[in-house]
Order: C-alpha cells, then sequence, then structure tokens
C-alpha cells in the first residue's frame, strides 16, 4: 500500500506540476527572446529621438546670438555710431542716451533667459571698449576680470565664423572678491561695413544645460554628451560612465550613427547626431548592461513563479493522495467484506474525488439495473397502446373524411353551388387531411403555410373582418423544413387572447427570415398582451410537465420543438400589456 501511495502521488504531482511549469518554462523563453529583442531596436530609437530633441533645444539656446546679429545688421546707423563713440575719449550725454538704447538691446535677452549668464558685444575701436550686460556703461578691456575671451577672438579673428569654448569666467562679487562662474561661450563674428567688424560673445551658463540634460529620461548609467571636434566634452549630465579622448576621437571619426565599442570600462552602445550649425557632436554612451534590466528582472520574476508552482503542485499532489489513498481503503474494505460474505461496511464519503464517483456511480448502476428493468415493462405497455391506436387511426380518418365530404354535398345541395359552408368544409377537410396524413415529422415550409391558410381562412368566416393577418417571408425559404403544424397554435393563441378587445381591430403579422443556420418564424400581434406576472408564469410552465388551459397551445408547440430539435431551438415569448406580444421561433435549418 505505500508504494502504491508514492505512485499515486508521483502521477499526482506530474499532473499538476507539468501543466504549470511547461507554460511558465515556454513563456519565460518567449518573453525573455522578445523583451531582448525590444530593447535592442527600442533603445536605438528611443536614443536617437533623444538625441534629436536634445539637439533641437541647444541649438533653440544658442539662436539667441542670431538674433542679436541680425539686429546689428539692421541696425547699422546705431552701430556705426557706437564705434565713433567708443573711440571717443569721452562720450557725451547724447552718446550714453544712444548707448541706452544698445544696453537695452542686449540687457533684454540676458534678463529674460535664464539660462544667458551675459551678453558682451564688440566692435573694433582704438580704446579696446565693448559693452557688456553685466555693468552699465563702456568697459574698458582690463577694467573686467573677464578678459580672455578677447585673446581667443584674436586668434579666430581671421578663419572662423562661430566658434564656441569652455571657460570659467572671473567676476567680482559684493565683496571685491573673484568668483568664478562655469559657462560656455559662443563666439560669432559680425560686420557692420566691410571696415567695421565686431563679435558678439554669448555666455550660457553650463549648469542650465546640464540640469536639462539630466531631466531626460534615460536608462541607468547612460551618458549623454555634447562634443566639439576636437573630442572636448562640451555639456554633459551627470552620468558615471565615462569615455577617454582617444575613445571620444575615436567615436566622432566614426561614420555610423549607431556602434559597438568595448571601452576601458565595459561594452556600451553609442549612438549620436552631428550638428552643422555649431560643429558639434551630440552623442548617447548606454552601457549594455542597463539594457538588460528589464530582461534580468523577467527572468526573476519567471523564477519565483517556477518555485511558487513547484509548492502548489507539491501540496496539491500530498492532499489529493492523501483523498486517493483513503478511498482506495474503503474500496478495499467493501470488497474484502464482500469476498468474506460479511455484511458490507459503510462509509461517508467526503469530497467529490474519483474514487468516491466509482463508489457512488456502482450504486448507481444497480439502481438503474432495476429501473431499467420497470422502464421495458412501460415500453411493452406504450408499444401495445400505440398498435391499438393505430388501428383506430385507419378507420378514424376514412369516417371524417365521408363525413365531411357528405356534408359538403348536402350544403352545396341547398344553394345549388358552393357557398360559405362548402368553403369552411373545404377547409377544414384540408386541414384534417394534413393533420392525419401520417406524416408526423418535418414537412416543406410551404405546405405548412398553405395548411395555416386554410386555417385562417375558417377563422375568418367566423370572425369576419374582426383581424387582418399578413405574411412577410421570401420565397425562397419555403424548400426548407419546418415542424409540422407550428403556425396554427400561435395563431390561435393570438386571436384567443387578442380578439377580447372590442374596441380595435386585431393585427397579426408572420414573419420569416433566416439568420445563417437558423430560422427565424415571429408571429406577432397588436392584442392585449401579458401582464408582467403572468409572463413569469407562463415562462415557468413553458418549461414544466404541467398543463396550462389557457396556453396549451404554446406549452405543446414548446415540447415539439424541443423533441424534434433539442437545445439548437429556441422559443422566445416577449409582451407588454396594451401593446401586444410577440412570439419568436428559431429553428435549425441544413
Amino acid at each position: 500500500m505505500v508504494t502504491t501511495a508514492v505512485r499515486f502521488f508521483i502521477k499526482n504531482l506530474l499532473t499538476f506540476l507539468l501543466p504549470m511549469l511547461i507554460p511558465l518554462v515556454v513563456l519565460s523563453a518567449l518573453s525573455a527572446f522578445l523583451t531582448q529583442q525590444y530593447v535592442v531596436h527600442g533603445i536605438k530609437s528611443n536614443n536617437m529621438n533623444m538625441l534629436k530633441q536634445t539637439k533641437e533645444n541647444i541649438e533653440l539656446l544658442f539662436n539667441e546670438q542670431n538674433a542679436l546679429n541680425l539686429h546689428i545688421i539692421a541696425s547699422t546707423t546705431q552701430f556705426m555710431n557706437l564705434k565713433d563713440m567708443l573711440n571717443k575719449p569721452l562720450p557725451s550725454a547724447e552718446d550714453y542716451q544712444q548707448l541706452a538704447v544698445l544696453k537695452n538691446f542686449i540687457d533684454s535677452p540676458s534678463i529674460a533667459s535664464s539660462y544667458i549668464d551675459s551678453i558682451y558685444i564688440y566692435l573694433n575701436n582704438d580704446n579696446q571698449r565693448y559693452i557688456s550686460s553685466v555693468t552699465g556703461g563702456f568697459i574698458e578691456l582690463g577694467e573686467d576680470p573677464d578678459h580672455l575671451w578677447f585673446d581667443s577672438y584674436q586668434k579666430h579673428a581671421n578663419h572662423e565664423e562661430i566658434w564656441t569654448e569652455s571657460r570659467k569666467i572671473p567676476r567680482y562679487n559684493l565683496n571685491d572678491e573673484i568668483e568664478y562662474a562655469d559657462v560656455i561661450t559662443m563666439y560669432r563674428h559680425f560686420k557692420v561695413s566691410d571696415d567695421n567688424t565686431g563679435v558678439i560673445v554669448l555666455n550660457i551658463k553650463r549648469e542650465y544645460i546640464e540640469r536639462r540634460l539630466n531631466d531626460l529620461a534615460t536608462a541607468k548609467g547612460q551618458l549623454l554628451a555634447v562634443v566639439d571636434q576636437q573630442g572636448s566634452v562640451i555639456f554633459h549630465n551627470n552620468a558615471k560612465y565615462e569615455l577617454s579622448s582617444e575613445e571620444m576621437q575615436q567615436v566622432i571619426s566614426s561614420k555610423n550613427s549607431a556602434v559597438t565599442m568595448h571601452t576601458s570600462n565595459k561594452e556600451a552602445l553609442i549612438h549620436m547626431i552631428y550638428s552643422e550649425t555649431y560643429d558639434w557632436t551630440f552623442i548617447s554612451v548606454t552601457p549594455k548592461q542597463s539594457l538588460y534590466t528589464a530582461l534580468t528582472r523577467l527572468l526573476r520574476i519567471g523564477a519565483v513563479l517556477m518555485v511558487m508552482a513547484l509548492l502548489a503542485a507539491l501540496l496539491l499532489a500530498f492532499q489529493l493522495t492523501k483523498k486517493n489513498y483513503a478511498d482506495l481503503k474503503i474500496i478495499m474494505s467493501i470488497l474484502n467484506a464482500a469476498e468474506k460474505g460479511k455484511p458490507l461496511p459503510l462509509h461517508r464519503s467526503k469530497g467529490n474525488n474519483v474514487y468516491s464517483q466509482i463508489i457512488r456511480s456502482l450504486l448507481q448502476n444497480f439502481i438503474e439495473h432495476n429501473y431499467m428493468r420497470v422502464q421495458l415493462s412501460e415500453s411493452q405497455y406504450k408499444t401495445q397502446a400505440a398498435q391499438f391506436a393505430a388501428l383506430q387511426s385507419q378507420l378514424n380518418p376514412h369516417f371524417l373524411y365521408n363525413t365531411l365530404e357528405t356534408i359538403h354535398w348536402k350544403a352545396a345541395g341547398y344553394t345549388d353551388g358552393p357557398n360559405e359552408l362548402t368553403s369552411i368544409v373545404e377547409h377544414l377537410s384540408d386541414i384534417l387531411r394534413y393533420s392525419l396524413d401520417g406524416q408526423n415529422g418535418l414537412v416543406p415550409l410551404h405546405v405548412e403555410i398553405a395548411n395555416t391558410k386554410s386555417y385562417i381562412a375558417i377563422q375568418k368566416t367566423r370572425y369576419g373582418e374582426r383581424f387582418d393577418i399578413w405574411w412577410e417571408y421570401e420565397e425562397e425559404l419555403e424548400k426548407y423544413q419546418v415542424l409540422k403544424l407550428i403556425f396554427q397554435p400561435l395563431i390561435e393563441n393570438s386571436l384567443q387572447h387578442g380578439l377580447s378587445r372590442s374596441d380595435q381591430k386585431l393585427a397579426v403579422k408572420i414573419k420569416i427570415q433566416r439568420y445563417g443556420n437558423l430560422l427565424r418564424l415571429a408571429v406577432i400581434d397588436n392584442g392585449d398582451g401579458i401582464s408582467e406576472e403572468r409572463m413569469v408564469e407562463l415562462r415557468t410552465r413553458l418549461f414544466s410537465d404541467t398543463a396550462d388551459a389557457n396556453h396549451i397551445g404554446l406549452i405543446n408547440t414548446q415540447r415539439r420543438i424541443q423533441l424534434a430539435y433539442g437545445h439548437r431551438s429556441e422559443l422566445c415569448i416577449k409582451s407588454r400589456p396594451g401593446r401586444g406580444t410577440l412570439i419568436d421561433i428559431k429553428l435549425p435549418i441544413s
């Protein structure tokens, strides 16, 4: 028994474990593969979009210098006067008024834009004077601690229109002490006339731009940097990842926008985009290790789920083995008692496991064996009754047809020809012949419609113009088979409950449609309708074995449909008091 219990445990464990582990392993492997593909392809797109956005934003900041240059070109006269003022030993009061206008020209963007540290405008003059957004009036070179910009201007005066450099600007604070501002300086030559040239010096706060770079959503350890053609880093975010000067130069010299490099730190994926306006290269350096963060996390989750699945399978297998073993002991005790001729032990089975089902099935089979003998006796009795009814049916139709034929000719004899009574007798004969012709199953739809019209004709004779009936269907539907006498009880139900209203003419519409493999038969009237309470009772009786004297036709039709078509058919009743009733039947067709 112990060996049997172990076998049960292994079988149950595999039953629970395999369905859980196989999907987990497949899902984990597939997720890992798809995640790796997505990361590799997605990181390139994200980095290139980020570099384009960074390039556009930084170029937009430095475009302030373009606006200054355009203003200088548009204000040639003012700047010609500025050069005269710069060459004078002592400017006049009128000169200071013009100077104030020019000062507003460079002070406004410096004050309005938080990323601008200062702006200088220098026109070549004998006194080496310039105007600055930092101080008022003229400044002579040497009066301000920041004078290295002039050296850079002289060095690039003849061969470059725009250039940039990283600087630390010395400046006096309120205590007359020197402090340094970390800036990126952009120089731009301008020309007022052929012999009047100068330079615009725009100092941008490095901290402002690098703060914007740090605000971008980057991968862990990802470096964003702006590099000049010499390989010097102009801006960068706070990433710990760094490239040496040689590695940076190697990246810049590469012709590809995306490269993979084995740097001194680790392997990295590098993307770059070039700015022709300022001769800069925008670089993104992403350590490959950070690309697999999501993959590593996914694999860890998969491992945790596998462990949980294993524990759950062990627990379920243990519980099920325990139940199986207990049920097996019960079955063995019953078999042993039966073999020895002792009274069978009574056991109360708990739960709904397989061995409990076996025990109950054994008892059920024993009961069913006795019940089948009773059913056999009942079937024999019904067969004898059916044979007797068949003998009677051979006589009854013949007698009824002859009787109706006699009535027909007698009625015609009284009026020397057909009359209303003979018409009723003809329709009744058609209905009777249709009902008793031996076809108790399915008939073509056009045959059923013809028989139903005979029934309607009789009712028309009885009720006159108190009701009207319309048919709505396409001729191609007449070929389908329907249950015999399916319309008559439905129309009879409408007449029975609809003609009780004397103040309104009853209208009945019979609509036949096809929906795929279903044929829909709908009988719609505008009679009194059925109350909500009566509808609940009627729907209950439709699916019960009890009879209903008021709706026997509906109940009989529902049971015939269920016997003929089973669960593939449907009979639905909808009604509103005072508005009418809809009886909707759906039958399968081939």
